[in-house]
């Protein structure tokens, strides 16, 4: 018999993304970085700041996937600095593929986004971000927003 498993929501993250800065063809696709500027982060026993100066090392396979590297810092309200490292997948659909060849971005519904956040929070009140595993899906609302809703795996 297979396990059930359920997923409980933990925060939502809105990080603000800089210009990208198109690093170039590497041999799996092409590097586009995306610096995080700041943002926030909220739930139901933490909420704070996202801290300037990450990025997203983000990749476009030559199969027309992008793939996640975003690193960067969250600070809680308490003043507790955590690091989180998020990995994924951005998938277009097929209607999506069809308006990114013509210069624009893909509609919220023609595109699969979903991620692997790993937290590492400095032994105290948020460490138990150390032990669960995270999913999560990724939403792009407006320029420059990128919306994380993070779930842990029950």
């Amino acid at each position: 018999m297979l396990p059930n498993l359920a997923m409980q929501w933990v925060m939502r993250l809105e990080v603000e993304i800089g210009p990208e800065r198109r690093i170039g063809p590497v041999p799996a696709g092409e590097r586009i970085d995306y610096p995080i500027i700041g943002g926030s982060f909220a739930g139901p026993d933490i909420r704070g700041d996202v801290l300037p100066g990450g990025a997203d090392y983000f990749l476009m396979r030559h199969d027309g996937v992008g793939v996640l590297d975003a690193r960067y810092k969250l600070r809680s309200d308490d003043g507790v600095v955590i690091d989180i490292h998020n990995s994924g997948l951005w998938v277009p659909t097929d209607a999506g593929r069809a308006r990114m060849k013509s210069g624009l971005d893909p509609l919220p519904w023609e595109l699969y986004c979903r991620c692997t956040p790993v937290f590492r929070a400095p032994t105290g009140r948020h460490d138990r971000l150390n032990r669960w595993v995270f999913t999560g899906s990724v939403d792009y609302p407006r320029p420059g927003i990128v919306v994380v809703n993070c779930f842990k795996l029950i």
